[in-house]
């Protein structure tokens, strides 16, 4: 099976990726969420140690569905002011080896907010049961590993959350399956990419 992408290069010299990818995933979230679909993933080229780097690139089966996102109002906005570089759309090459890029949720209860707006969020829940909220505290070490984080905002509800992404070498054949923000997820979304080699 065929699969296409196109990619975005940040112009700006000293630029925050990680903003600029988050504002790039909330247009694809927009995207697909509107159109119910889940076939189209994302990439990050220059991904190191790091940072994500100053590519993304959306991937898919679906290349009319690629060149309507490419055509985003904030894509080619950004592209107009020269703070975009947006490549065609191209095909992968066959023998390309993929990659995940995993959103981990888990990762996100090993930080004092999250946990806090959890226990906040069960006491809320016993509340309105009638019961008593006691919580229980047990530390549970865990090795995470390596992960870089991207600030994303919700058009929905205004909120300001975080995505926590890990990348994931993978020799397995591909699947064309993503969450909304175009990244696998541990359990049910198990999507791969293309190690794209960046340019």
């Amino acid at each position: 099976m065929k699969r296409y992408y196109f990619t975005i290069t940040y112009l700006p010299k000293n630029c925050d990726v990680s903003l600029l990818a988050g504002r790039c995933i909330g247009i694809l979230h927009g995207f697909m969420s509107s159109r119910e679909i889940s076939n189209i993933g994302v990439c990050f080229p220059k991904w190191n140690d790091q940072n994500i780097g100053k590519q993304i690139s959306f991937v898919s089966t679906d290349k009319k569905q690629l060149t309507n996102l490419s055509q985003q109002s904030y894509f080619e906005m950004m592209a107009h002011d020269k703070l975009f570089y947006l490549s065609k759309i191209l095909e992968v090459p066959i023998n390309q080896s993929d990659v995940m890029f995993v959103r981990n949720q888990s990762i996100a209860k090993a930080f004092v907010g999250e946990k806090q707006r959890r226990l906040k969020r069960a006491k809320k829940r016993a509340e309105a049961r009638g019961e008593v909220y006691t919580p229980e505290y047990k530390f549970e070490a865990k090795d995470i590993g390596h992960f870089h984080s991207i600030p994303v905002s919700s058009k929905g509800n205004g909120n300001n959350f975080i995505l926590h992404i890990q990348k994931i070498e993978k020799a397995e054949p591909m699947h064309n399956h993503f969450n909304n923000y175009g990244f696998a997820t541990n359990q049910e979304f198990q999507g791969t990419v293309p190690n794209l080699i960046p340019f």
